[in-house]
């Protein structure tokens, strides 16, 4: 997947109106007044694949949406279509308690409302909303630097330059970029197009060039990975359930981290990334969701957090009861094979945040650090397991507690949730993060 094609949905409107914010789900587009005349639609994600778009709106339907398809070029995008503004508020809550991050607003002006097979869907004459900018170039600047962008719009008259985050990164009149936090930010020009901007610690151990192709994660075998801005981490869901090595897949999530040199570093046997098991069952994590046999759901929701000027990945578990009963006494958790690059054998070791894993044979001062018992914004686990691989058993200690260091062993991490009790509607979240960073941090 094409570096940044994740933003194909970024918050520039035409007037440069940007996304609000609530608990980490961003409303894009602005929020008409309960008296607002006309109907409104609300789009959910826009896919390449139709797969994943059935996906969506399965789940949408699943709390009582109704949702539909509408093809945008290549795209196919997920709907619910048909709202009076005084049910706009509504009808985001539930999208975000169903565990979506984001959502457009638009004018409902007429959409395709049938399910179909992305090869039969018809054109749509629906307006194209003028929130999907076009990227044509990314450059990363450290904090305190002034960087001109003149040379990425050589070819281009530029009417208008603006910020999508002036408190991380300010341009001027004449396309001077400055940095003041960590992150990222959009810098728009004129009205169709933006520069993806990465802002990076003034000082720091990753270098990141100017060149952007030797930033980008390894070539795997879908090639689906999400980067972070800085190029120090990265995920994907390895979602069609073929097997990746002695691991194996189960549809869960694969975290990447990038060491000495621009090396990438696996974190998990070849690939095989994270098994999750929900109420005792090993479920299929496709595109980070599942639903159990009770109704209960189960959703990964992955985001880059900024602590202290460190990227971690921050994974967002949601459970939500879909039933209108109370349920109660649930869990949930993962396991992985772990290792670092080649090194099968990584030790792990105990610590009061969690536990890190590190490469004793070539890389002393690198860990991937797993975030789970202490820090900001995560949830302590109920059970921590460190032990081994040992031929796949590790997968039935993911609801045990074993918080020992291994060393010289085919290492395996397990954690989980339990004891959860949901109202009927109920969404409770669990966090946790990863990230890579030296061991004296």
């Amino acid at each position: 997947m094409r570096r940044f094609s994740f933003i194909v949905f970024m918050t520039f409107a035409s007037v440069f109106v940007f996304a609000q914010t609530s608990s980490n789900f961003r409303v894009i587009g602005n929020i008409p007044q309960p008296d607002a005349e006309g109907l409104y639609l609300i789009q959910v994600g826009a896919f390449n694949n139709f797969d994943n778009a059935q996906r969506v709106y399965e789940r949408l339907e699943l709390v009582n949406l109704t949702p539909a398809f509408e093809r945008y070029n290549e795209l196919v995008r997920v709907l619910v279509p048909a709202i009076n503004s005084r049910d706009i508020h509504s009808s985001l809550n539930i999208i975000r308690n169903a565990g979506f991050n984001e959502a457009i607003i638009r004018v409902d002006n007429g959409i395709v409302r049938q399910v179909a097979r992305f090869d039969s869907l018809p054109i749509s004459d629906a307006i194209i909303p003028s929130l999907e900018r076009r990227e044509i170039a990314s450059r990363t600047i450290r904090i305190g630097e002034a960087n001109s962008l003149g040379d990425l719009v050589q070819n281009r008259e530029v009417i208008s330059w603006a910020s999508s985050t002036p408190s991380a990164v300010m341009v001027s009149e004449d396309g001077v970029v400055s940095g003041l936090t960590i992150g990222n930010a959009y810098i728009a020009i004129n009205e169709s197009e933006y520069i993806a901007i990465a802002i990076v610690p003034a000082e720091d151990f990753f270098v990141v060039p100017q060149s952007m192709s030797s930033l980008l994660p390894p070539e795997s075998r879908f090639n689906e990975y999400r980067t972070e801005p800085t190029y120090r981490l990265s995920y994907r869901f390895a979602n069609r359930g073929e097997n990746r090595g002695a691991s194996g897949s189960n549809g869960g999530i694969d975290i990447l981290g990038r060491g000495a040199n621009y090396q990438w570093l696996w974190t998990t046997y070849y690939q095989g990334g994270w098994f999750y098991n929900l109420n005792g069952v090993m479920r299929e994590m496709v595109d980070g969701f599942q639903r159990g046999d009770n109704g209960v759901t189960l959703t990964i929701s992955p985001e880059f957090v900024y602590d202290k000027g460190v990227p971690y990945l921050q994974l967002k578990h949601l459970l939500h009861n879909t039933n209108s009963f109370p349920v109660t006494d649930q869990r949930f958790g993962a396991s992985a094979d772990v290792m670092i690059h080649e090194n099968d054998y990584a030790s792990l070791v105990l610590t009061p945040y969690g536990a890190y894993m590190t490469d004793d044979r070539e890389n002393p001062s690198l860990a991937l650090m797993f975030v789970c018992l202490e820090g900001a914004g995560i949830t302590p686990v109920d059970t921590l397991w460190l032990g081994t691989y040992s031929n796949g058993n590790h997968l039935n200690y993911i609801y045990t507690d074993r918080r020992i260091d291994v060393h010289n062993a085919d290492s395996a991490i397990g954690f989980s949730y339990q004891n959860i009790d949901l109202a009927a509607g109920e969404t409770k979240e669990f966090i946790v993060r990863f990230t890579l960073a030296r061991l004296d941090d």
